[in-house]
């Protein structure tokens, strides 16, 4: 058995039954309760629900679960903390190390029941601190995140300039090399023909107007248009930034006209 918290989602009031949400053991799931455990306590909630004189989807309280062969439902139930009984102590404090560690993890979106929740457990005051402390933290993670996208900006920055002078390219165009190589990397080409064809099969060259377009090819006196095709020495640079043996057809380029220079 464990303490959780929720709010009610169903309640049928013909029948004196429903189902309280979930906030600890299974965020997305149900427990069932029967009217009977509300009445037990608090007569006045139990007769505003049977009447139906509040929205049942306002009414949240603290409850244990009890399994037996039915499945889940609510054993007891608290409208407040400070109604739970002593023995349970243990469970609620480990709630409240549960709910800070939630505050204090930047990297995943804040619950929209946190702040409810943190008051019940450890009151205003601490929630304030715990929201503060978390609104560092996102600073820090965001500045963190900006110098690590500088650091990376420089890198490719340097990559570009290297590409450019090493191969006597332009500045677009080893942009687009640049970019065109960071992709390919971690495919790990072992042959250039399996290059040639990720390239045809994404159409990778419509990406990139600067060193792709239509070439003119020709084999024993056949001529054809490959529409996002690279020029002979562009693709020479790709196969010998990634390492590749550039294997070749009998097919030649007679011709290219870059996608930039068409539109």
């Amino acid at each position: 058995m464990m303490i959780d918290f929720g709010s009610i989602k169903t309640y049928n009031n013909d029948r004196g039954f429903g189902f309280v949400g979930c906030t600890f053991s299974s965020p997305s799931g149900n427990v069932f309760f029967h009217i009977k455990k509300i009445k037990k306590k608090y007569p006045e909630l139990a007769d505003k629900l049977d009447n139906r004189e509040t929205d049942v989807e306002t009414v949240n309280f603290w409850y244990r679960i009890e399994i037996n062969e039915k499945g889940q439902q609510v054993s007891e139930l608290w409208l407040g903390t400070q109604e739970i009984r002593q023995i349970y102590a243990d469970e609620l404090h480990g709630l409240i190390q549960k709910v800070e560690s939630i505050w204090k993890n930047v990297e995943s979106p804040k619950p929209s029941w946190l702040d409810l929740v943190t008051i019940e457990l450890v009151g205003v005051e601490r929630k304030h601190e715990l929201s503060g402390e978390r609104d560092n933290l996102e600073t820090q993670l965001r500045e963190a995140e900006e110098e690590q996208g500088r650091q990376a900006e420089a890198l490719r920055q340097n990559e570009i300039r290297r590409i450019a002078n090493v191969h006597n390219r332009t500045k677009e165009e080893a942009e687009e090399l640049e970019q065109l190589l960071a992709e390919m990397r971690p495919l790990n080409f072992k042959r250039s023909k399996d290059l040639s064809a990720y390239i045809v099969r994404h159409q990778l060259g419509y990406r990139y107007p600067n060193i792709s377009g239509i070439v003119r090819m020709e084999d024993e006196g056949r001529e054809w248009d490959f529409h996002g095709g690279f020029p002979t020495d562009i693709y020479s640079i790709i196969c010998d930034e990634l390492d590749l043996d550039n294997q070749g057809t009998t097919a030649r380029a007679i011709k290219f006209t870059s996608f930039k220079s068409l539109y």
